[in-house]
């Protein structure tokens, strides 16, 4: 049975929030999904038309302003919506998780302390550069889940999921924290370090 295509279904909720080009989900994804859900920017475009191909979005060309070049904006159709809300009600698939970063933890007897040190630590770093980006967009939701309409009603779900992403960074910046602490604590006693002084070939 052929693999389902779930970006159809990211690009669709995009689209149900607003008409958009390629280059507008691209943008949004960045600042909004791409927290919790990666797509390779390469399927954008192959989507988007294998969405008009089904009937689920439609293609209008937006003329070129001030010089700029044209573009396409795609809009979601009532199909398409119909899709997207069928979608939203089925059991999700369980997480694919692929850490490499737990990966390397779990086979660190064979690698240098500071080398699993110095990636615990740019890990902890970038827990701490996400948990400030998500913080400034949680304000702003938050002003809109404080006004009326479809807006106030999107944006509370957005919230949601954002909190996901806050309590995600702080757990993984908290383990990182207590890794690096743990990898200090060994190399302090003296022992062999649970991350292989002693690294085998």
């Amino acid at each position: 049975m052929p693999k389902e295509n779930r970006t159809k279904f990211a690009i669709l909720g995009m689209l149900d929030c607003a008409p958009m080009s390629g280059y507008d989900i691209r943008k949004m994804s960045a600042i909004s999904i791409a927290h919790f859900w990666k797509e390779d920017y390469g399927h954008i475009y192959p989507t988007l038309k294998l969405l008009q191909d089904e009937g689920l979005a439609t293609k209008e060309e937006q003329a070129s302003v001030e010089g700029r070049p044209g573009k396409h904006i795609y809009s979601i159709t009532a199909k398409g919506r119909e899709a997207l809300v069928a979608w939203l009600a089925e059991t999700p698939n369980p997480p694919n998780l692929r850490i490499e970063l737990l990966l390397k933890v779990f086979f660190g007897a064979r690698a240098k302390a500071k080398n699993l040190s110095g990636m615990l630590a740019a890990q902890e770093e970038a827990c701490r550069a996400a948990i400030d980006e998500l913080n400034a967009t949680e304000k702003h939701l938050q002003e809109e889940v404080e006004g009326e309409g479809r807006q106030s009603r999107t944006a509370r779900f957005q919230l949601m999921t954002l909190r996901y992403g806050k309590r995600y960074y702080e757990s993984l910046g908290a383990w990182c924290r207590e890794s690096l602490d743990e990898l200090g604590a060994a190399e302090r006693s003296g022992r062999p370090n649970i991350a292989g002084t002693r690294a085998r070939a």
